[in-house]
């Protein structure tokens, strides 16, 4: 067949099974969506803190990154606006590494390692005409007096630079100054990688333009022939076209069935250098929950099981300071490669992966993705850095209660209603087939919400659903008003 009639043969085929694709105008406004230039009540995005919506969270950060009134410096203004730059003009191997990924990768490793090194010279502290770095310390147990380790419990480290306020400095003068400046920023940040890299047990971060981007290089990069994938069966897309790029042997195991893993993993674990599980933490379709506490036990028993956990509906959102599923059941110093994204509750772009720095060392030297691909804006990188240093704030654990309020709240409506309800802000509610799914969509846009409908091949065949995507901007009485029209729509959903 002629290669342009394939293409309209195939795309007829797959408007005729209610799987037509197009790609919708969106935008927001005052925490509505505006889609196909109607407004509703959003059910359907991932920015579940509100975050990507909000312009004034963004002009905040904006102002925050430009104001300099403490920073005792007539340079660091400059500096900052280099940061959050609208282009990163190369590849990470290049010329687009910019300092907002040392400084966005080094805060994230030292929230999961509890704290990060850092070199403070405090014999020199009254001086005035030195730069100097200062962050909240606590001092160590190092034999080092010099070494401090900045807790996740500080706020996020500040660099300030003192001068000595002379007046009439030649051009030369000043630059000589901002190059000066700027190299002690950066001494400081290697000072601490280098510092932190010697505790046994610290662990790096790699940041990465995507999610996808992480799961498909990181798995088809590090797993080859001697190694084998057990992948849940329900895995999110990214992970599974890693799966298929990579050249390693690979199994899939029933969802969340430990029982069906781990005779897997006793049948086949000797055969191979590595026996890698692959799953998710909070399901990007289901909203259940991986049962990570077993994982990890099931991981124990085995001298050469690791375990790769994607946090991409979880980072955030779970956890007193919004770290993760894994965080918060205190299993993640036993992931072995953990991955978050920074485009659903952080509302920023990117993702990133926590683990051990030869692996990091071995990305950056062989992961295709990452050195082939141009990096992210530092805007975006920069962002990231600055919603990631406010999780634990008073704010965002209110954000992240109240979500899990109201999402709680919807479990119990449906539950009443003959539905199972999933365990997270990630709500299914499945028709099975695609026409139906369309249908009820069609149903929840008459009554002012838009909730997507989920068909082949995101999920199974004859899996179609609506997933309700909840988020913090929703009142009590959209929840209600949720549940009325499922409630009079009951025969659509399984």
């Amino acid at each position: 067949m002629p290669f342009y009639d394939r293409l309209r043969s195939e795309l007829e085929a797959r408007k005729q099974a209610g799987n037509y694709r197009e790609l919708p105008l969106v935008s927001f406004n005052r925490g509505a969506i505006i889609f196909d230039s109607v407004r509703y009540l959003d059910l359907s995005s991932n920015d579940y803190l509100c975050i990507a919506r909000d312009p004034k969270f963004f002009q905040t950060f904006i102002s925050t990154m430009t104001d300099t009134s403490s920073s005792g410096s007539v340079y660091a203004e400059d500096m900052l606006l280099g940061s959050v730059g609208a282009g990163s003009s190369g590849s990470r191997l290049l010329t687009g590494n910019n300092t907002a990924y040392a400084y966005c990768e080094e805060l994230l490793a030292s929230l999961y390692n509890g704290g990060i090194a850092c070199r403070y010279d405090y014999s020199s502290e009254s001086s005035d005409d030195k730069a100097e770095v200062f962050h909240p310390y606590h001092k160590s147990n190092s034999k080092d007096k010099d070494v401090y380790y900045l807790h996740a419990d500080d706020a996020v480290a500040s660099v300030q630079t003192k001068n000595n306020g002379a007046d009439g400095f030649s051009a030369d003068d000043q630059l000589s100054e901002q190059f000066a400046e700027e190299a002690a920023v950066n001494a400081a940040v290697a000072a601490a990688a280098a510092a932190a890299a010697a505790r046994p047990s610290y662990r790096k971060c790699l940041y990465f333009n995507s999610g996808f981007e992480a799961n498909l290089g990181v798995i088809s990069t590090l797993f080859g022939e001697h190694d084998l994938l057990l992948v849940d069966k329900l895995a999110h897309a990214s992970i599974i076209d890693g799966m298929l790029s990579s050249k390693a042997k690979t199994l899939r195991f029933a969802h969340n069935n430990m029982e069906h893993l781990e005779s897997l993993i006793a049948k086949h674990y000797q055969d191979y250098e590595s026996v890698v599980i692959v799953t998710e933490s909070v399901f990007s379709m289901e909203g259940d929950l991986a049962p990570l506490q077993q994982l990890v036990e099931l991981k124990k028993r085995y001298p050469n099981v690791l375990l790769y956990v994607d946090e991409a509906h979880s980072f955030g959102l779970f956890g007193e300071d919004g770290l993760g599923l894994c965080k918060e059941l205190g299993v993640h110093e036993d992931v072995d490669f953990l991955v978050g994204t920074l485009s659903k509750a952080i509302g920023s772009q990117g993702a990133f992966l926590i683990c051990s720095p030869e692996v990091k060392e071995y990305l950056v030297n062989f992961m295709r993705p990452l050195i082939f691909s141009t990096a992210l804006p530092p805007v975006n990188v920069t962002f990231s850095m600055y919603v990631i240093g406010l999780l634990k704030t008073t704010a965002m654990q209110y954000k992240r209660e109240y979500l899990r309020k109201i999402s709680d709240y919807l479990h119990s409506n449906l539950q009443d209603l003959g539905i199972v309800p999933s365990q997270s802000q990630i709500q299914p509610l499945i028709t099975g087939d695609s026409d139906k799914a369309l249908m009820a969509s069609h149903i929840f846009r008459r009554a002012g919400m838009l909730a997507l409908p989920i068909r082949y091949p995101t999920v199974p065949q004859k899996q179609a659903r609506l997933r309700l995507a909840l988020n913090c901007n929703l009142r009590i009485d959209d929840i209600d008003l949720i549940t009325r029209v499922i409630k009079r729509y009951r025969h659509l959903f399984v």
